[in-house]
């Protein structure tokens, strides 16, 4: 029980530093895929988040196949983040606009 508590501790200052680690994987992104959108999603968009709910990132890019294999995906995941805490998202601009309604709401990332 102790070891919950302070994963719990753990994901507490996670989820403080969220915009930080949001800006650190939006940066990784463009370096990959060049012009690209990156939104926080899911739970913590929606402002229903847990300590242990993962944190749900979307990147939007023409670069970014409509199909692609598992192993593509890992090597892009492994390039943009180490937190097994953090839920990738890949989608075209195409695909997006099919599955728009999904991703709502959605907190933009800025980047400098």
């Amino acid at each position: 029980m102790i070891e919950y508590y302070k994963l719990l501790e753990k994901n507490r200052e996670f989820f403080e530093r969220v915009d930080e680690i949001a800006k650190d994987v939006a940066r990784r992104a463009k370096e990959i895929f060049g012009i690209c959108d990156v939104y926080i999603v899911g739970s913590y968009a929606r402002k229903e988040h847990k300590l242990s709910s993962d944190l749900d990132i979307l990147i939007i890019s023409d670069r970014i196949p409509r199909k692609y294999s598992f192993d593509w995906y890992s090597i892009i995941v492994k390039k943009l983040t180490d937190d097994y805490r953090i839920n990738i998202h890949l989608l075209n601009e195409k695909r997006f606009k099919e599955v728009e309604g999904v991703y709502s709401p959605r907190i933009k990332i800025q980047t400098e």
